[in-house]
């Protein structure tokens, strides 16, 4: 492949050298190519010929002086030095001065393949290359020119060999000149011309570059054009004309052989003068990836005070054939500096690793652990797995402290062992597949039973999308098939083992129901399982996790139950209800309780509500229908409500009636089903906070204010999350009822890489899946959507699903960025929110007040969709009217 691309650029090489401009002739008049060049010399003398220094790197990538460059060159490996010769032509100074400052051979080896590797993204070539492309340029460049790093060589190492080369032959008027034709130059155009001359007393060519007018058509006159000249002249006007550019265009096209061509090339450039400022650069790295791999690599900062550590290695067990090598480090509570916010302490330590095998670099990690302000021990442990198969490696780990700067850099041989661990038992195998999203309790004598039991493993992750395997445990006698459905339509039914279906969740992760059937020999129903997935992270609900499905239940019945409490609350009472008459009520676990169910009474349903203790949080249930026939049709009859700000006078009304409201479904008059005016009600508020690079110089004031907020609008029986996002989506703090936890959850914040807005927004309504009441997210961003995998129209039909109002705040958003506007706009126009455009972090205080008020004070209107729509069936528009004042409500809902 090599010597393939070799020769076809040597071919390309040889042609362009030899091959001359033949019969194309310009047809041009000399008047128009003359004011072309006027009217662009005039514009060029306006223009600032030095062009703007671009902004400099962020502070982690320190500009390297022109001398220390050369130093750091001087102390390198000779491939290094070799690589870093090879590609002058093409790095920029912050990629250069990122590979100056990095520490091993094995970390500069690594930044060779990544630098190349970012070429071939940028080429989009996907079988060919860029680094083969590009030192097969640079072998023949090396013999055709003189040097490298000449203008000639750089635009042949940058953009390839050119379609025909021009020599003009015009010595008695021009300096010596080469004209390069490229068809296609990308960032350019079609039809480009390059002209090349060599400069008075120079030894090579040099692009022309027409900004000055006069003076740099001066540059490519012969020296012997002013005595020919003066020879000619005779009168005043003569000598006025025969010195002015427009006498010396005209007979550079009149008297020069290729004056035609020599024309095109002088206007097409005075055209596209400003492109020529980025003929000569190479591809553009980012400021955040030079950031980013300086902070994925272990360098030492010689200036930062030093840390004490304890390192330890153990190897306490295995993963298939890889070893789990474990490595601790002890770090001194009293040299680790915390971040406060509003009081609360977090102690924040940054690790970066790297795992070394004969010499090369063999992987990389980055962890971030954070501990209380409260914790008691007198060293920190930091506790990393990885898992490498045996043989010999070399660790070096760097721990830094994210609030002071001070480090640590470990280095340690690793000499990973074989580790033999004893099979699992058979008869545990089915205990050791993911365990339910709630846990499965055990039953007594489950096993030595022959009941026949059917039951869901949860499909991975959470939330659940794309393609998932749902498999089933069996157990006992007699179910010879299991009928799969989800969201209550049929799928499919299998007769035979495996008893497993796939599933396809979607992109978008949806709240979705599976339900399995066990059947007997003639398809009757004997037992099955339910399962819901996508059911957001709310930290208090219950589950009776059995029975889930009963065909046919009496007597007897053993109910088995699973409650999740939030943190730092306390179950008041678990009530289990058979129909409306409460059976049971249950205070601690485990939550197993036998009742009675009458064979005589049919249909029914086992209904278990929770409450906590002292807490304005609402109970939370879960239903459980049993003895129902198979054909019965199951109905999704809901309400629908909407929570509804009416502004008069821009402020809050709280004095509105029912009848002072109108509700369309569609466009048609609906009865209002509910109708409540709450205030002070418990808030659900989920932040979403922009972390990216851009957001750097602000997140101060951000943080600050975000702190402020959740003091002015949190109260007792509030609870809220916090979501940062970078190119990533975290959640910083799930959902908590205090203070404190949000407080810590704003001070682990640090801004760094691109924008996956849109995949924030998801992640965040995701968090408010199953959650009732009053709702709201808070989403803060300084910028567009850059890093995203969901689209926006995704992002608006997952938000219309979920009915969270957004209130979307934009921090320096100007005006001139319409799109970025237009579609802050529609996420919070849609789900009956607010957008606000403020300048600085600062500001956000102002903002958070009219959003507690407006949160605090609220009508909620419900009603029922008409008879006739299924559930499932595509949005239907909804519109609140009141003659009272502006209606802020949810623009529609999915039935």
């Amino acid at each position: 492949m090599k010597k393939r691309l070799q020769s076809a650029v040597r071919s390309s090489q040889e042609s362009f050298a030899d091959r001359r401009f033949a019969g194309w002739s310009c047809k041009l008049r000399t008047a128009t190519c003359l004011l072309t060049f006027a009217f662009a010399t005039t514009i060029l003398g306006q223009t600032d010929s030095t062009p703007k220094d671009k902004q400099s790197p962020p502070d982690v990538l320190r500009k390297l002086s022109k001398r220390e460059r050369l130093e750091k060159i001087k102390g390198l490996d000779v491939r290094h030095q070799d690589f870093v010769g090879d590609v002058e032509p093409i790095i920029v100074p912050a990629e250069l001065d990122t590979f100056l400052m990095l520490e091993t051979d094995a970390q500069r080896d690594s930044f060779v393949d990544d630098f190349w590797r970012r070429r071939d993204a940028a080429g989009g070539s996907p079988t060919i290359s860029f680094r083969d492309v590009y030192y097969s340029r640079l072998e023949v460049a090396k013999e055709r020119f003189r040097k490298i790093n000449t203008d000639r060589a750089k635009m042949f190492l940058l953009h390839g060999p050119p379609s025909d080369v021009v020599r003009a032959d015009c010595s008695r008027l021009l300096q010596p000149i080469e004209i390069w034709k490229y068809s296609q130059m990308q960032g350019v155009g079609q039809g480009v011309r390059l002209l090349f001359y060599k400069p008075r007393y120079a030894n090579d060519y040099k692009l022309w570059n027409p900004i000055g007018g006069a003076v740099a058509l001066a540059e490519l006159t012969a020296a012997d054009v002013i005595a020919a000249s003066a020879a000619d002249r005779a009168t005043p006007r003569d000598i006025s004309e025969s010195s002015s550019p427009y006498a010396y265009l005209s007979r550079i096209q009149l008297e020069c052989r290729d004056g035609d061509e020599i024309m095109r090339a002088i206007t097409g450039m005075v055209q596209m003068r400003i492109d020529l400022l980025k003929l000569f650069e190479p591809p553009q790295m980012k400021e955040e990836d030079a950031a980013k791999m300086l902070r994925s690599v272990v360098i030492a900062n010689p200036k930062a005070p030093k840390l004490a550590t304890d390192f330890s290695v153990a190897y306490p067990g295995k993963e298939g054939s890889r070893t789990d090598v474990q490595l601790t480090l002890l770090v001194p509570r009293e040299q680790i500096s915390p971040a406060e916010i509003s009081g609360t302490e977090v102690y924040t330590i940054d690790v970066t690793g790297e795992v070394l095998r004969d010499g090369k670099l063999w992987e990389k990690y980055r962890y971030r652990f954070d501990f209380p302000g409260d914790f008691r021990g007198d060293k920190l442990p930091i506790v990393i797995d990885r898992y490498l198969r045996p043989a010999e490696y070399l660790s070096r780990i760097k721990v830094m402290d994210a609030n002071s700067g001070a480090e640590a850099v470990v280095e340690n041989a690793l000499k990973v062992p074989e580790v033999f661990v004893p099979e699992p038992v058979q008869v545990a195998a089915a205990e050791e597949i993911a365990p339910h999203p709630d846990p499965l309790p055990a039953v007594s004598g489950e096993r030595e039973t022959k009941e026949p039991s059917l039951r869901i493993v949860p499909p991975s992750g959470d939330p659940v999308s794309g393609i998932q395997t749902i498999d089933t445990i069996i157990s006992g006698e007699g179910i010879k098939g299991v009928e799969f459905s989800l969201d209550g339509k049929k799928v499919a039914v299998r007769r035979s083992e495996p008893f497993a279906l796939d599933f396809d969740f979607g992109m978008v992760p949806q709240t979705r129901r599976i339900r399995v059937v066990g059947l007997d020999a003639q398809g009757k129903p004997l037992t099955g399982d339910e399962l819901t997935v996508n059911t957001g992270t709310d930290p208090f609900r219950v589950r009776i996790v059995s029975p889930r499905i009963a065909p046919r239940l009496a007597g007897t019945a053993r109910i088995a139950m699973d409650v999740r409490v939030p943190e730092g609350e306390e179950l008041a009472a678990l009530e289990l209800f058979w129909n409306e008459r409460r059976m049971a009520t249950l205070y601690d676990a485990p939550f197993v309780q036998s009742i009675e169910i009458p064979p005589t009474e049919g249909v029914g349903y086992i209904r278990a509500v929770a409450t906590l203790k002292n807490s304005s949080t609402p109970p939370v249930e879960d239903v459980v229908m049993i003895n129902t026939p198979a054909f019965m049709e199951e109905l999704n009859v809901h309400l629908v409500e909407l929570p509804t700000t009416v502004l008069i006078g821009g402020k809050p009304a709280d004095h509105l009636t029912e009848k002072s409201f109108k509700i369309l479904d569609e466009g048609k008059p609906v009865p209002i089903a509910k109708f409540d005016y709450v205030k002070n009600l418990p808030l659900s508020i989920g932040m979403a906070f922009d972390v990216s690079g851009s957001m750097g110089t602000r997140l101060d004031e951000a943080q600050k204010a975000g702190a402020e907020f959740f003091e002015q609008v949190m109260r007792k029986g509030d609870k809220a999350f916090l979501v940062a996002f970078n190119k990533d989506v975290e959640l910083v703090q799930k959902w908590s009822t205090r203070m404190a936890d949000m407080h810590a959850g704003l001070a682990r914040l640090r801004a760094e890489d691109m924008t996956a807005l849109y995949d924030a927004v998801v992640y965040s309504l995701y968090n408010f899946q199953g959650i009732r009441g009053q709702k709201a997210l808070i989403l803060i961003s300084d910028g567009k959507d850059t890093d995203s995998k969901f689209t926006f129209d995704q992002v608006m039909d997952y938000a219309r699903r979920a009915a969270v109002p957004i209130y979307a705040i934009g921090i320096s958003i100007k005006g001139t960025e319409v799109d970025v506007r237009y579609r802050l706009n529609k996420l919070a126009a849609e789900t009956g929110g607010s957008v606000y455009y403020i300048e600085q972090a600062r500001e956000l205080h102002k903002v958070y007040d009219e959003l507690q008020t407006e949160l605090r004070s609220q009508y909620i209107l419900g009603f029922y969709p008409p008879a006739d729509i299924k559930p499932g069936s595509k949005w239907r528009e909804v519109t609140v009217q009141s003659a009272e004042g502006k209606v802020k409500t949810v623009k529609g809902y999915f039935p």
